[in-house]
């Protein structure tokens, strides 16, 4: 909500930095306070339920675990800590404490929000019953197009703070309430009507990847920096927790009933929505689990800053995806595949049209020539749109790239059609190895003849793996395969393992020039170089790799930069022609900057 964007924190002088912090009885700041710094005091100044907590912590520390520090923004290097204890902000009006002492098995999760005492959450009802008054027909029209205007308007002018008035005192319409009760009351309003209600500040963090809730009991987050961890939102009622689920099943026109107890769902910011309703198919009651959804993706900088595949590994990619080939991103499920499906689709020509096809809305294309599909789900068979009658749809369409979010069943025999008819295919896919992929798109329920398997030109294999400096589970790109073709003999598959990944180093292995099928006999004769010169297509190779290396250097981190970067490239012939010298790279560098 437009209300509740992260303050920007100003500059404190150091001698009014005392005047700002609380102080306990005798005066004096609090130490803990005055060690939690500036950021802390600017947010405390306006959050008066922050302070309320930290206090509480002060009073009654948490038991093993380190001093309690307050970050405006985490990092990465964080996650190195077996034990932790942070504060941060996801909004002006909600944060996060989230803490691990020595004796704990599990990290904690802590929201803390302006919620109104439990003797006051009549309020809220109240508060509806006043708002039902106020809208009439042209309101209700105006609610449709901008809600969250609209309910500020009516919120503002139905409830009125008072300075110094203790409890509560209606008149009217009107409702007379305290300046506390009115931070409390409007948060609970806007978080319940515009927000998903209890998980709202969740949906907030911008560190978190999945929120679950597996039944009566406590809501769990993955946190992208410290992992799984337990929150303190829970369901202890049924009738709540099924209750809960209607409402966000209703609110994305997806409703949920225990005749129809699975639902697949994209929420408005793109997040993916999986529900199973009813104890009779889930022993510990409804569930729910939703995959955040960044508006703006991740970049393949970032991905090569955060090890998840080297700088030489993404220019291969890069000259892969510029000559038209096809690939699948496999792996298991949450390794990462759709992250790194959008973080290279940068490398498609920015000329290209390209037509991506999806169950839930989760990719993002750049290119300003994108068709962008979803299936859609009824109760009948005959007005659903499936993947396979979308697939079958985009060949008429003149793609110069077909782009599939997951491919699952028989839209994988249309998929690779559309390989053998000059349609290249991108797709993500699950499976742990190359024979595990063989087995799946061979048999049913996709049924691939086994002499079209290389129409397939190369497969990634990502998973999540324990990272020997830190013993966390990270995302790597443990192998991409390059596939030759099929021996009609022996009837087995011929394929390079070109790229490796050490679990014991961290690093990733390229098998090295004279190595590469793909490079020297589809790519280099489509750059017009016979065989005798191959060596030049590992030139342009390492020129690519110098250029996301520098990439990484400049920190041009933000998804629409990289890709505004990568397109003014492809404008220079530089890359095709260039050696690997100093020359070469200052000329790399001197477009980068300029660019």
């Amino acid at each position: 909500m437009s209300s509740f964007n992260i303050v920007r924190v100003e500059n404190v002088d150091e001698e009014k930095e005392d005047e700002l912090l609380p102080t306990d009885d005798q005066g004096e700041p609090n130490v803990l306070e005055q060690s939690l710094g500036r950021t802390y005091e600017e947010f405390a100044r306006y959050a008066l339920h922050l302070y309320e907590y930290v206090q509480s912590l002060i009073e009654t520390p948490i038991e093993d675990a380190p001093p309690l520090n307050f970050r405006a923004v985490l990092t990465r290097d964080l996650g190195f800590e077996k034990i932790f204890n942070f504060i941060y902000p996801t909004s002006n009006e909600s944060f996060v404490h989230i803490y691990k002492g020595k004796m704990d098995a599990h990290g904690n999760y802590k929201v803390i929000e302006p919620r109104l005492p439990e003797e006051m959450s009549y309020l809220t009802g109240l508060v509806e019953e006043k708002f039902s008054l106020a809208v009439d027909e042209k309101v209700a029209a105006e609610i449709v197009e901008n809600k969250e205007e609209v309910l500020k308007r009516i919120f503002e002018s139905t409830v009125i703070p008072v300075a110094g008035l203790s409890g509560v005192r209606e008149q009217g319409r009107t409702i007379f309430v305290s300046e506390e009760l009115y931070q409390s009351l409007r948060y609970e309003i806007f978080t319940d009507k515009i927000g998903l209600g209890r998980i709202d500040t969740m949906m907030k963090d911008p560190y978190l990847e999945d929120i679950s809730c597996n039944g009566l009991g406590s809501v769990f987050v993955e946190h992208k920096i410290f992992g799984s961890l337990k929150t303190n939102i829970e369901f202890l009622v049924r009738e709540d927790l099924d209750a809960f689920i209607t409402r966000i099943c209703e609110r994305v026109g997806k409703p949920v009933s225990r005749r129809r107890p699975i639902v697949d769902a994209a929420l408005p910011d793109g997040s993916r929505l999986n529900v199973v309703f009813g104890d009779d198919v889930s022993r510990r009651g409804s569930n729910f689990t939703i995959r955040k959804f960044s508006k703006v993706p991740m970049s393949i900088v970032q991905l090569i800053k955060y090890g998840t595949l080297d700088e030489r590994m993404a220019a291969y990619i890069w000259m892969m995806l510029e000559s038209g080939m096809s690939m699948f991103i496999c792996g298991e499920t949450a390794s990462g595949k759709t992250t790194t499906l959008n973080a290279v689709t940068v490398f498609i020509r920015p000329t290209a049209r390209i037509v991506s096809i999806e169950d839930t809305p989760e990719l993002f294309v750049p290119h300003p020539n994108w068709i962008n599909e979803v299936t859609r789900r009824s109760e009948t068979q005959t007005s659903s749109i499936e993947l396979f009658d979308l697939l079958k749809s985009a060949l008429r369409q003149r793609p110069n790239y077909i782009i599939v979010g997951e491919i699952r069943s028989r839209e994988g025999n249309v998929a690779f059609q559309a390989i053998q008819t000059g349609h290249p295919v991108i797709s993500t896919f699950h499976a742990a190895n190359m024979q595990k992929l063989i087995q799946r798109i061979t048999g049913d329920p996709i049924n691939i003849p086994p002499t079209y398997v290389d129409n397939l030109n190369l497969v990634m294999f990502q998973s999540n793996v324990k990272n020997p400096k830190t013993n966390q589970l990270q995302r790597r790109v443990t192998a991409i395969h390059e596939i030759v073709g099929m021996d009609p003999v022996e009837k087995t598959y011929n394929f390079i393992e070109l790229f490796s990944y050490d679990p014991i180093t961290d690093k990733h292995t390229f098998r090295g020039i004279g190595n590469s099928y793909l490079l020297e006999y589809k790519v280099a004769p489509m750059k017009r170089l016979v065989h005798k010169d191959f060596r030049k297509i590992y030139d342009e190779l390492e020129l690519r790799a110098y250029l996301m290396k520098r990439l990484v250097e400049m920190k041009v981190e933000d998804y629409n930069e990289v890709y505004a970067r990568i397109s003014k490239i492809y404008e220079n012939p530089y890359l095709t022609s260039m050696k690997v010298d100093d020359y070469s790279k200052k000329v790399i560098d001197k477009i980068l900057r300029e660019t």
